[in-house]
């Protein structure tokens, strides 16, 4: 018996058709999203829950503070002096939030933890500075406003006296942070706030400091606390970069 072969019957295709299905295709294709790749907003608006609602709750807590200083100094009335001290005082203290986010990011070995998380611990921690920077920024504003418009030296002399001791207080403790390597570290830093705070207060003293002569020697006090600061920054971002935080901090 002979072997019968089923013969298909060949199909005709035109060229146009089929490069017109070949184009529905690869439009269909390049339409998926395949690669997951959230917005910088869509990043830190996901990585707020996850902070620490007690260092969240401090910086609130902190807005509150200086809200209440400015309107017990204003019903009393209170000198130049006394609303310059006081908010040199304040404004050193408002950048301990973040040291403190990033010191329980670094213990009980959450590095580790972190670096498995969809964005490893370099970007982790650079989305929490962020935010805490927006944050610092913003009862910075706050404290600011609320003291130039009760004293007669202009917001912008204001906002030298005070982001001077507010850059110095945040580069001492990242200095810190960075260096120090064991537990209760906070303690230092608070130290270093409390450093920064006193010669906030000494320089007080000194009411040549504050008139306009003198802005320029702000000025470069200022430019050189935000090299310290930006210099901490970069050398905590290249330790993580090279794995010695990694292997470090939790030790």
């Amino acid at each position: 018996m002979k072997n019968r072969r089923i013969q298909l019957e060949e199909i005709q295709i035109e060229k146009h058709e089929k490069i017109q299905a070949l184009d529905q295709i690869r439009d269909a294709v390049e339409a998926k999203n395949i690669r997951y790749q959230p917005s910088l907003l869509q990043i830190l608006l996901g990585q707020i829950k996850y902070l620490s609602w007690s260092a969240l709750g401090g910086q609130a807590s902190c807005l509150l503070v200086i809200l209440g200083i400015c309107r017990i100094l204003e019903n009393s009335g209170a000198q130049l002096m006394v609303w310059l001290g006081t908010g040199s005082v304040l404004a050193s203290c408002v950048g301990v939030f973040l040291m403190l986010e990033l010191c329980r990011s670094s213990s009980f070995h959450m590095t580790e933890l972190e670096q498995s998380c969809y964005l490893n611990v370099k970007q982790l921690w650079c989305v929490k500075m962020i935010i805490f920077g927006c944050l610092d920024l913003l009862v910075l504003t706050v404290l600011i406003a609320g003291v130039s418009k009760n004293v007669s030296c202009g917001i912008f002399s204001v906002m030298l006296y005070f982001l001077v001791p507010f850059v110095f207080s945040s580069g001492l403790q990242l200095f810190v942070f960075t260096i120090y390597r064991k537990d209760r570290r906070e303690y230092l830093q608070m130290g270093a706030v409390i450093l920064i705070s006193i010669l906030s207060l000494l320089t007080i003293n000194i009411p040549g400091l504050y008139t306009f002569a003198c802005l320029w020697i702000w000025g470069i006090a200022l430019i050189l606390g935000t090299g310290l600061l930006a210099a901490e920054i970069m050398l905590l971002y290249q330790m993580i970069c090279q794995g010695d935080e990694l292997c470090i901090l939790d030790d």
